[in-house]
């Protein structure tokens, strides 16, 4: 495997929503060539969540993943990181839990928008009936006003709370194949990604291409779209690739064809992290 696409930043096991144990990604990182492999459970939140790490179940997997870090250390550079919801007054990559944990490195999400009339927050990539359910009932039934939310709820962790990786950047289209829900042409949906990439560019976050909705079969596309990917390229924003992967055999999925298609719009080098701090590896 070249340097370019020899490290994933974004796994998720047992501990949380994904499968097997965090060894068995060491093991398949390292049968698939891989150089550098960050783990990234989704971080604890204070609420009934079943696709998080339970609080309880953090100290196992920051002890596990810190076992692994020196047990292979020879082998491959492990990281170890948890993917931090941005949810405000609850919940950030900077909150002072977060720091406390003294992670190699955070990947920042933005999943929950919006509430229900109980009270129970709803997630942007949930099942599509979710979807629907709370568009309906924390915005009047206006897509519009739902998707602006998100961008600019994730506008505002880049500005106050930003973590290492931006994780999965348009994840709101992934029920909207086809454009069922809203179109990715329409002036205000592309106003509202240029707003939030115009902020990016100026951070210190590093955005992920996440092939994730093409190795599971979710939105089918990359995250984000390659007119947004354009957009970054333009503004010199640093890019990495992973795999969001939930499975040890998806570590590098659709991995080569992402470096195609980044070739193809000019991009020369994708961002990585490690013990030294950032590098560039030539695509």
């Amino acid at each position: 495997m070249s340097d370019s696409i020899a490290a994933n930043y974004h796994c998720h096991s047992r501990f949380d929503d994904g499968h097997g144990e965090l060894e068995e990604y060491v093991q398949a990182a390292l049968r698939k060539g891989l150089r550098t492999l960050g783990f990234a459970g989704h971080a604890p939140v204070p609420f009934a969540c079943g696709w998080t790490i339970p609080s309880p179940l953090l100290p196992e997997y920051l002890d596990t993943a810190r076992r692994l870090k020196r047990t292979y250390r020879e082998r491959i550079e492990l990281l170890v990181g948890l993917e931090v919801d941005y949810i405000p007054e609850i919940i950030s990559p900077a909150s002072a839990q977060i720091r406390a944990l003294n992670l190699d490195f955070t990947v920042g999400s933005v999943h929950f928008i919006g509430r229900l009339p109980d009270g129970e927050l709803w997630t942007a990539d949930g099942p599509p009936e979710e979807l629907e359910r709370g568009v309906s009932d924390s915005f009047g039934g206006d897509i519009r006003r739902a998707v602006e939310e998100y961008y600019r709820r994730m506008t505002a962790m880049i500005g106050t709370s930003p973590p290492d990786i931006i994780g999965h950047f348009d994840v709101i289209k992934k029920n909207n194949r086809g454009g069922k829900y809203f179109s990715e042409e329409e002036p205000w949906y592309r106003a509202a990604v240029i707003r939030t990439l115009d902020a990016l560019a100026v951070s210190p976050c590093i955005l992920e291409i996440n092939t994730g909705g093409v190795v599971r079969g979710t939105s089918g596309a990359l995250y984000p779209s390659e007119w947004v990917l354009e957009e970054c390229l333009k503004r010199k924003i640093p890019v990495m690739i992973n795999s969001d992967a939930h499975k040890p055999e998806q570590l590098d999925g659709y991995y080569n064809e992402a470096v195609s298609i980044l070739k193809g719009m000019g991009f020369q080098s994708l961002t990585q992290i490690g013990r030294q701090g950032r590098r560039q590896a030539a695509l």
